[in-house]
């Protein structure tokens, strides 16, 4: 009797375990909806490989977006993400998709199933995490229009600035798609595939549905007055007694327009008088080192000083002079213009670049720069700290690279050789660069001037590319 007993719990232990690992198998992931016809067009076209890459990273985003909504999780569990691997690629390639654009991509390493950011993993600690608020506020439905949508971008990047900071490019783009899932899985599928299309640059994501006599009107007819509203006392009084309380009330809103339109021209006067002051201090004190002065070179200063530069620190132009002691440390000399080393205040050390040229085309060259530089992020590329635009004065703050350009370590005599293992880690570096300017820029960015003294050395011989050249590139194509 005690045999058969055991036998039993034995046999129940057993099939609980079956079921459990069942059940662990199946992918939680929901990629229902998806427009499979159009990703499997696009990456069968050679020429759009990183446009395919941002379809597969957008629909793996709205599926973990779903997942969190039921769960709170940003993500599957990590004993998962094996499984949820081979079950959405055996999906794409069951739609058409060539598996080798989904390994190219890099589903399951550069595009996860779990966007775990920093320390948060779940949606609540996203939400109640500095600035993401700010988030919040300008990523209000619908991002469609194209105004909507680069206020919601802008307010991302300068969230994930301070989040990630200077951290690689793949802890850049996991944050990015935690973003995501937690403003999306606040939502229904409509505003998260709306969402989708503004984060990730693509359109079509859902497969077009068919509209039918039993589907229910997409604008809601006007509400008729409800039985309360139609007897309210407004309504019950006497139109007399309703036109003596509407007398004393346009007499009171005349005097208030008058108060108000005299109280704002005043104000009008009063900043016009600051503003010419100002402008007038600036004519008298802006002059350059070598004794012109700017008053010769009437050009308008262009406000681009708004979208991805707003992330930079702005420097005042008197900082800037002081922290170069006058412009006297020069580094580095070229056709865009001479770089400074600059110590400013806080121990914090730059190399400062001044735009020499004035003209109107500096000027375009100048904010089309801040503009490109404001969506370039990664460890490899030398970053820009901040700017400054005074006085008909253009200065891009980058970091500062203590050892040099590796050009001096291969030609300069009296420098001590690079290891060999310090020379290939240095050219893993500069592919790593070159990867993410060619696959993981929108549009993709050619450099077009690789050499040695393009790419720059820090204190621990960490290689950057200067990435002043590829800028050209950029604005010819």
């Amino acid at each position: 009797m005690l045999s058969s007993g055991t036998t039993l719990l034995l046999g129940f232990i057993v099939l609980v375990q079956m079921l459990n690992t069942t059940m662990a198998t199946n992918c939680p992931l929901d990629l229902s909806g998806s427009n499979f016809t159009l990703v499997a067009s696009v990456c069968s076209n050679q020429d759009d490989i990183g446009k395919c890459c941002r379809y597969i990273n957008a629909f793996i985003s709205v599926s973990v977006s779903r997942y969190a909504n039921a769960t709170s999780n940003l993500g599957v569990p990590s004993d998962l993400a094996e499984i949820c691997l081979q079950s959405v690629s055996k999906t794409f390639e069951l739609y058409g998709v060539p598996p080798n654009a989904t390994v190219f991509c890099g589903l399951g390493t550069k595009i996860p199933f779990n966007y775990e950011c920093k320390e948060y993993t779940t949606v609540l600690q996203m939400v109640q995490s500095p600035k993401f608020t700010n988030v919040s506020k300008n990523c209000m439905m619908p991002l469609s229009m194209e105004s909507n949508c680069r206020r919601c971008l802008n307010a991302g990047l300068l969230y994930l600035h301070r989040l990630v900071g200077a951290e690689n490019n793949m802890s850049f783009s996991t944050c990015r798609d935690a973003t995501f899932v937690a403003l999306a899985s606040k939502g229904d599928d409509i505003s998260a595939l709306d969402m989708a299309s503004c984060f990730f640059g693509v359109q079509g994501l859902s497969i077009p549905q068919v509209v039918t006599a039993e589907s229910p009107p997409l604008i809601a007819p006007e509400a008729s007055p409800s039985p309360l509203s139609a007897a309210s006392p407004n309504q019950l009084l006497p139109g007399i007694g309703f036109k003596k309380r509407q007398h004393p009330y346009r007499l009171t809103l005349i005097p208030a327009i008058g108060i108000v339109v005299t109280v704002f021209s005043f104000l009008v006067l009063i900043i016009m008088i600051l503003l010419i002051r100002k402008k007038s201090k600036e004519l008298e004190d802006s002059t350059i080192p070598d004794g012109t002065s700017w008053k010769a070179f009437p050009l308008p200063i262009r406000n681009c000083h708004e979208g991805p530069s707003s992330m930079f620190r702005k420097f005042s132009y008197k900082e800037t002079k002081k922290a170069t002691d006058n412009f006297s440390t020069i580094i580095g000399q070229g056709g865009f213009g001479t770089v400074y080393k600059a110590q400013f205040s806080g121990c914090f050390v730059a190399a400062v670049k001044r735009m020499d040229k004035v003209s109107e085309q500096a000027e375009e060259e100048f904010c089309r720069e801040m503009e490109l530089l404001g969506r370039l992020h990664h460890r490899h590329l030398v970053a820009l700290r901040g700017f400054c635009a005074e006085k008909h004065e253009r200065f891009l703050i980058y970091e500062y690279m203590e050892n040099g350009s590796l050009k001096d370590y291969l030609h300069c005599p009296g420098r001590t050789p690079l290891s060999w293992r310090t020379r290939i880690q240095i050219a893993v570096d500069v592919a790593n660069a070159l990867e993410y300017l060619h696959f993981y820029c929108d549009p993709p960015l050619c450099h077009r001037d690789i050499k040695s003294s393009n790419i720059l050395l820090d204190e621990n011989f960490v290689a950057k590319v200067v990435y002043l050249y590829l800028l050209q590139s950029a604005l010819k194509y």
